[in-house]
């Protein structure tokens, strides 16, 4: 009895493990450099022990030869770290979203740094960044992220070679539809951008002396954080429910 608890748990539950650290380690909020590594291992740990009991059933036999272990570690690793990529370029529609918005009032030249993405952006990146990040964990919807890996077993078995062209396809769509979200969310910047520039132009044409270039950026500035105030909760509600169906996916019926 006492080897069967450690070959068979012991290994079960180190296959679990390795997906959810590779899913921990690159998932947006839990992968922040402000959390301690050993917060997120000791946060693995704790979630890979629990669902020893519940995902166990269909896992494969314990491997004979030592490269299949390691195969099959890499492979757990490799679903777990697409997972969490994933849910990583959802978010990256916020950084799209925040990019454009900033050329449009003309603010890109502002940087800061964005403890989420792990780099440079600018102001209005990092701050629909952040405020998504918030709202996630305020509507629990981080709940679903780590459904989605739990729930992965009933789609990519332990000990099946994952699927490479799947993955690059999915993936490669998941980018497409963050960067149409963004750009779709930045639509009303995009019509006060163009009412502006034509204003602006028609005013320098019909006042030459005009000092076009001292009024223009402020009143940019003005109107686009205008435009930010009376669009922002929309823009957050639109991105929550794209984020939700995006994680829905991965969830059993």
């Amino acid at each position: 009895m006492l080897s069967e608890i450690l070959t068979f748990n012991i290994f079960h539950f180190g296959l679990i493990f390795a997906r959810l650290s590779g899913a921990i380690f690159v998932m947006p909020g839990f992968s922040a450099q402000t959390i301690s590594v050993k917060v997120r291992l000791l946060f693995a740990l704790m979630l890979a022990l629990i669902m020893v009991p519940t995902v166990s059933q269909n896992f494969p036999p314990f491997p004979i030869h030592p490269l299949e272990l390691a195969l099959l570690i890499g492979g757990e690793i490799l679903v777990g770290f697409f997972l969490g990529m994933l849910m990583t370029t959802m978010l990256s529609a916020m950084t799209i979203l925040g990019t454009i918005i900033a050329f449009v009032a003309s603010l890109s030249n502002a940087f800061s740094f964005d403890a989420i993405s792990q780099a440079q952006g600018s102001v209005i990146s990092t701050f629909f960044v952040n405020l998504a990040m918030v709202l996630i964990f305020v509507t629990d919807l981080h709940h679903l992220m780590i459904s989605a890996v739990v729930d992965s077993y009933s789609i990519f078995t332990p000990g099946a070679l994952p699927p490479m062209g799947n993955f690059a396809e999915f993936m490669t769509s998941t980018v497409a539809g963050s960067f149409k979200v963004g750009v779709q969310l930045a639509a009303p910047f995009f019509l006060l951008s163009f009412a502006f520039q034509l204003s602006m132009g028609l005013i320098s044409r019909l006042n030459p002396q005009f000092q076009i270039y001292f009024v223009a950026m402020p009143a940019q500035i003005m109107l686009a954080l205008l435009m930010l105030m009376f669009t922002i909760s929309g823009i957050m509600m639109v991105f929550l429910q794209y984020y939700q169906n995006g994680l829905i996916g991965f969830l059993e019926p």
